[in-house]
């Protein structure tokens, strides 16, 4: 378990999960008065059958008499939705309801952009590189390789698409009429400033403004995030699991630091059949539920007020969306061995707001975080952390900053002497918000929310794959796009 001291979350890998449910799937059921949504998890519960829906697909409250014998789950949901306009697909033991194509995206046609992004001067891709439209809350990203993929409702023809990257002048675009192949150059910045910006600045200074302007730079309203969640594992270089997901996030006010975020599965899509792990299943456990949580910005992990841990150095400036970021380089005052990190705040330098962000685990606290990090397999195998680090960013919607993307890599080595095992392997978890809507009053049921002891893997089934093409992501490297199309994928 790898955790920020100052923060409410926790990044973790987990070795061995294993759920078994050997219940019927048929049953009977009677009771007079019951809502729909109490109906259903009851039958979840009388059964080896998972029902997954939107709340808004269903009149989940609306109150019926339920009198059902010897009959399949999927049978008895039928019947109660019959008259609802909805999908119900039934597949590896998983029942799921959605609407039936009629989100706001799939009411009109959408508009589909894809293409690269490339250094003018020296023709490289750029990774990282923010896809946004100016004003609205839908976002993509490019890849490790510069592409991008970015769906967007037709409305939204001739509105200003927005190609941003730290030290790059942003490049702007008009939304076509039509699905296009948009690739683009970004030109390097040449940094022309007078005299006193390009001074020596106090980073405690800094800081402090960061401190001082936080309430003004972020959102102090409950906000439903939409985002893209993949997690990926290598074996000495080549995947043997990969997993991807679409959930939806609420995330609390900037200003109730106290209040935790809480995250629903959607759908999602796997592969974990690539190659044999030599000797254990390696899982990344809670993913989507810890991943949630990692947002440095709100729980001010680095840079709190009563900070007694972390010492700051100026770095420097650098350009963002043509304006300027200072650089404050923070490392603990004693690298004790606990879990601390070391990394770079880039701020803005008009706003003060943390809009990105890197960070590792210390060497010393590699070392000593093997307990921590890692669940060990019932062999007596020795475990080597060699690195964890993490990338964080923020983008600018109308005058506040939201979460937009998250990454992290672990690496550890595992070796076992009496099978002559001496593999490393390579977590890569990563978050992309593609929406963002202020709704306080938003709620998600206990039943629809995704629990820290869930394993992604395991609650991905088989289903259709035409989900994905309502939904932004982040577009797969050559490589992992490889590892999709090996053979036929497995979905939900």
């Amino acid at each position: 378990m790898i955790k920020l001291l100052n923060s409410k979350y926790v990044l973790l890998v987990y070795f061995f999960c294993l759920f078994i449910n050997a219940n019927s799937q048929v049953t009977s059921f009677k009771q007079q008065k019951i809502t729909i949504e109490a109906l259903f998890d009851s039958l979840t519960n009388h059964t080896s059958i998972d029902i997954a829906y939107d709340v808004n697909a269903i009149p989940h409250d609306s109150v019926i008499n339920a009198n059902f014998q010897n009959k399949h789950a999927l049978q008895i949901v039928q019947e109660v939705l019959v008259h609802q306009n909805v999908d119900i697909s039934y597949l590896n033991g998983q029942i799921i309801i959605s609407k039936t194509l009629e989100t706001a995206i799939q009411k009109e046609k959408s508009i589909r952009l894809i293409g690269t992004v490339y250094d003018k001067d020296d023709g490289t891709t750029l990774p990282l590189v923010n896809v946004t439209v100016m004003g609205k809350p839908l976002g993509s990203i490019t890849n490790n390789q510069g592409q991008y993929e970015f769906k967007l409702p037709s409305h939204y023809a001739g509105e200003q698409l927005a190609f941003s990257f730290l030290g790059y002048h942003t490049s702007y675009f008009n939304v076509p009429q039509h699905d296009s192949l948009i690739n683009i150059e970004l030109q390097p910045t040449s940094i022309q400033l007078n005299e006193i910006e390009v001074t020596y600045k106090d980073p405690l200074k800094i800081i402090e403004q960061l401190q001082n302007h936080y309430p003004e730079n972020y959102i102090n309203q409950q906000c439903v995030l939409e985002g893209f969640f993949r997690e990926s594992i290598k074996q000495d270089g080549a995947y043997v699991q990969v997993s991807e997901a679409i959930i939806q996030i609420i995330k609390p006010s900037y200003a109730k630091p106290s209040s935790m975020e809480r995250v629903k599965f959607i759908k999602g899509r796997k592969k974990n059949d690539l190659q044999s792990m030599d000797f254990v299943d390696f899982k990344l456990e809670g993913g989507p539920f810890q991943f949630s949580r990692v947002d440095i910005a709100r729980y001010q992990d680095f840079f709190s007020a009563d900070n007694e841990l972390y010492k700051y150095n100026y770095d420097g400036i650098d350009v963002l969306d043509e304006e300027i970021v200072y650089k404050v380089k923070f490392k603990p005052l004693t690298d004790d061995g606990d879990l601390l990190y070391y990394g770079i705040l880039y701020i803005h330098a008009d706003s003060y707001a943390l809009v990105r962000s890197e960070f590792h685990l210390t060497n010393r606290a590699l070392r000593s975080s093997g307990r921590s990090l890692i669940r060990k397999a019932s062999r007596k195998i020795k475990v080597k952390p060699m690195k964890a680090s993490y990338f964080i960013d923020y983008r600018k919607l109308q005058d506040k900053w939201i979460l937009n993307r998250i990454k992290g890599e672990i690496v550890v080595k595992i070796n076992e002497r009496k099978h002559k095992i001496n593999s490393e392997f390579t977590a890569t978890t990563e978050l992309l918000i593609s929406d963002c809507e202020v709704n306080g009053k938003y709620k998600l049921k206990p039943s629809e929310l995704y629990k820290s002891r869930f394993v992604l893997a395991d609650q991905i089934k088989e289903t259709d794959e035409q989900f994905w093409k309502n939904y932004n992501i982040i577009r797969p490297d050559e490589s992992l796009e490889k590892v999709f199309k090996k053979t036929k994928v497995v979905s939900n």
